[in-house]
This record gives structure tokens, sequence and C-alpha cells, in this order.
């Protein structure tokens, strides 16, 4: 179940994002005037079409990207250059259809031979015309601007200059490349405020909790004593650290001097549940974010119970821990004083990339010495939000109430932060040397960390997939030519030069960056299968 639930995900996402992008360039070449051939969802042959107008819309067999065929977009040879005789469909003296395969008996319509042809215009003179040898003589007959070239296996409609992206301004050609991107960005800020509507916001002047977005694989250590979501906190006890909560904020203070104390022992909770009272123990997780560990207290340390590789991968020097190990020391520090461990962990700095920490951990019964090296750029984006480095909890989250202004908010924000995330990816793939290409995901990848976030509700999904969808609008305007920032690259160059660029250079480079895209995809693709051996 899990795996169908990931695949109809992963295309739910995907697809989604994909036909918006898409979407994007057909609306504003559709306001252009452009032709637009198909409209297709996936890649692959076509297992459904319907034509719509001048539209074929189709579903392709290959639920991994679509296309959105405008007219102009790339250089189109002209069909009737190494020919010389072509049926045609001719109504009411105006020619409907050319059909270039004249060796196929099935195709009734009559063969001519045609000496001269128009069914371009690009001199705009209005005129679409091809010239025939019938009976003897030459006969002119007007095109439909809508005529269809069949091919063996294909059909393509005309497309008069005047009805291609060339034949635009620069304006209108730009905002069908921008469009695609536009799209992303604004499914983003949509599917954001959707995901604020649906989960809502904080309520900090309650104690009531919830578990929402919990992945029920890990459940939070309140979750496995037994609390749920609408349970409310009426009491909080360890020894003489005593609290009756009346809003969040009693509840956090609690926990800091929880924390500050160096408290290992369970934490006694009472609860209201549907009026009923009730009680429960928790023994709290202490998270290590800057070695992304976390553990549980136990009579001889800290027991590691998780260590998060997906987002270490590559980035930081951790295999020398497992989970199961018992951290009893940090930097000569004993696990016996707690709040000096805590701040030998914090005030470490990792500034330095080769710096590590040394540890002890109890393995197998045996006492190891080992070394760490945490993530600096995770030990500083804590610090400079504000936020501690280690952390100790209950796993338990505020109730959440619906509020408009700040769903609206929130989706302007997120929107941001996901643009803000990305540019930093970049930023380390550039500068931190052990950050490389094998960072990024593909199709594979994706559908993992989708497969994940299934469990957590579609609350999380409607988060990957606005930051997904930022990701795919910032990737399509990069400077390379098969992308739409490519495009205008070429735009800009003919509105600097007043020159179009030449149309086979320019398709001959978006084939050459295609294919080298394709390529860099199959590699990151096959890191990602590697990875999940």
């Amino acid at each position: 179940m899990d795996v169908i639930l990931t695949i109809l995900a992963f295309v739910f996402v995907l697809g989604l994002i994909i036909a918006v992008h898409e979407g994007g360039h057909f609306l504003f070449a559709k306001r252009a005037k452009i032709l637009v051939r198909e409209f297709a969802f996936g890649m692959g042959p076509q297992i459904l079409k319907k034509k719509k107008g001048e539209t074929v819309y189709s579903l392709r067999a290959f639920p991994i990207g679509g296309f959105c065929a405008i007219a102009g977009e790339e250089y189109e040879a002209d069909p009737f250059t190494k020919i010389s005789r072509v049926k045609l469909h001719i109504e009411n003296g105006i020619i409907k259809g050319f059909y270039l395969d004249v060796e196929n008996d099935e195709i009734k319509y009559p063969e001519y031979e045609f000496t001269e042809y128009d069914i371009y215009d690009k001199e705009k003179t209005g005129n679409l015309y091809m010239d025939v040898v019938d009976n003897g003589n030459v006969v002119r007959y007007p095109v439909d601007p809508q005529a269809v070239i069949y091919y063996r296996k294909m059909e393509m409609q005309i497309a008069p200059y005047e009805r291609t992206l060339g034949a635009k301004t620069k304006g209108q050609r730009a905002m069908v490349m921008v469009g695609g991107p536009l799209m992303n960005f604004l499914l983003a800020v949509i599917v954001f405020f959707i995901a604020g509507l649906i989960q809502g916001f904080p309520n900090y002047d309650a104690t009531k909790i919830s578990f929402a977005g919990m992945d029920e694989e890990k459940p939070t250590p309140a979750y496995v004593a037994g609390l749920r979501s609408g349970d409310v906190i009426i009491e909080l006890r360890c020894g003489d650290l005593f609290v009756e909560p009346q809003n969040w904020s009693e509840i956090s203070a609690f926990m800091d001097e929880y924390t500050q104390m160096g408290e290992t022992r369970p934490i006694e909770v009472k609860y209201l549940r549907a009026g009923v009272e009730e009680t429960a123990t928790i023994n709290p997780t202490v998270m290590m974010y800057n070695i992304y560990v976390s553990g549980k207290f136990t009579a001889q340390g800290i027991e590691i119970v998780d260590l998060d590789e997906r987002d270490t991968k590559g980035m930081a020097d951790i295999e020398a821990l497992a989970v199961g190990d018992v951290i009893t020391e940090i930097n000569g520090v004993s696990y016996l004083s707690l709040p000096a461990m805590y701040r030998e962990l914090t005030e470490f700095s990792g500034i330095d990339p080769n710096e590590k920490i040394t540890m002890k951990v109890i393995r197998g019964g045996e006492i190891k010495e080992i070394q760490v090296r945490p993530l600096s750029k995770a030990i500083m984006e804590r610090i400079a939000a504000g936020e501690p480095i280690v952390d100790v909890n209950m796993g338990i989250n505020p109730s959440y109430k619906f509020n408009l202004v700040k769903s609206l908010a929130y989706s302007g924000k997120q929107t941001v932060r996901s643009v803000t995330a990305i540019y930093d990816s970049f930023y380390l793939l550039f500068k931190d040397k052990s950050v490389t290409v094998k960072a990024f995901s593909g199709p594979v990848g994706i559908a993992v960390i989708i497969g994940s976030v299934v469990r957590q509700g579609f609350v999380s999904i409607l988060v990957l997939m606005g930051l997904l969808s930022v990701n795919v609008g910032l990737f399509n305007l990069l400077p390379i030519p098969a992308l739409d920032g490519g495009r205008l690259v070429f735009l800009g160059y003919e509105a600097i030069t007043g020159k179009k660029p030449n149309q086979k250079v320019e398709t001959a480079l978006i084939t050459i960056t295609m294919l080298l895209l394709i390529g860099f995809m199959i590699f990151v693709t096959f890191n990602d299968i590697i990875g999940q051996f």
C-alpha cells in the first residue's frame, strides 16, 4: 500500500508541477496568438490524445515531464525541400491537407507535382498558396492557414509566420518563456496558502497538543507514552521541577529548565482527554542538530536512536556513529555533567572544516573513542536564528487553529524561504568542496522523499510540492540554451544587437545542452539508485 501511495503521490506532485509549468507557456503563447500544436503530459509514445481547436492534448506513456509544442520555438525544416510530388486534400478549391507519403495507396486523395509554394507567408502578404501541375497546366490553389501536413507516422498543422514565436514582439516572446517559471512560483504560493488554511497555526494561548506531521514510523516520546492529538496538558513534573501550565510558553519554560538542570529522569505528565484526567511518563529525546543525531537518556549515557543520513550524506563525517551507540563523553566532558556536555557541543563552532569533536561511546559493551566532524553550516544557521544546537524535547506541538491572514503571510514567506534555500544549495555546491553534484536528487530520489512525506499527511505533500515547484521554476531560469533562461539569453542578444540569432545555431545549442541535461539526469538517477542500497 505504501508503494502505491508513493507512486500516486509522485505522479500527482510532479505531474501537477510540470502541467502548471507547461500551462504557463501555453497561456502566454495563446494570448500572443501563437500556434500551439500540442500540449502533452508525460513523455514517450502517446496513449491518449484529443484535438480541441488547433491544439492536440495528449497523455504519454511515461508520467515524468511534458511539453508544450509552440510553433517557431525551434528551427523547423521545410517539409517540401526534398520532394516534388504530394497528395492534396482540396476542399472548395482550398488545400486543407498535404500528404507526403505518396506511395501509400490507402490515401485516396489525388497526387500532384508542385512547382512553387508559400505556406509560411514570412513577407506577410496574407496569401498562402501552392502551384501544382494539373492536366498539363499550372494551377494555383490557396492554402488554408490551418492546413495539416501528414507524414507517415505523424501530422503537423502548418504555422504561417504570423502564428509563430519569432514573429511576435520581444515582450511577447519573453512572457512566453517566463510564463512557465512564473506559473511555478504562483503554484508554490497557492499550495503554501492551502497548506496554511488546512493545518492552521500554533495556538500558544492553550496547552492542547498536536502530532500533526509526525512520521508514524518514528513516533515521538510523548506519542510512545500514550498522548494523542487533542489532549490538554495540565501538569508537568520531574522531581522538584513542577508546573501547571496555562499556556505553551510555560511548557517551553519547563523544558528549558529541565535541560539547564541536566535532568535525565522521565517527565510525569497529567493531561485531559475528553474531560477525563490521565497520566503518562515521557522519556525525552536529546537532539544534537550539528551532528544530526537524536538520542534518549539511559543510565550509561545518551543512546543514539536515529541518524538523519538523508540530510548529511556527503556533507558530514558521521560514519563513525551508529544507531545503538551510547554517548558517554564529549570532548572530555562526562555524561554525568549534562549542561557542560551540552555547552561543549554548542560552543564548538565547526568553522574549521577539519576540526572534529572527540566522543566516547559504548558499542557492543566496549568503550570506543571516535571523532565526528559537525556540519558547520548547520551550526551557524541555528546560531543566527537564535535556535539551540542541543535540544531536549518531549515531541509535542501546540494545537493548530484556522487563520486566513496568517495563511496569506505564510504562503509568501514559504515561497521566499524556498527560493533562499535553493540559492543556499547552489552556493554550497560552488563554495563547499564537501558538497558535490551527488547531493542532487533525480526522479528516484524525489520519489523516496515523497514516499517519506506521504506518511506525514496531505499538508506535508503540499509543502513539498511548493518547494519542488520553486525548484523547477528557478532551474528553468538558468542561462542554459535548452532551458527557458537560455531562450531569454538569446532574446537579450537580439535586443542588444538588433539581430536575431541564427536559428540553426540556436537549435544546435539547444539540442547539445538538452543531451547534456539528459546525461546529467541519468547520472543523478544512477546515484539515487545506488544510494538506496
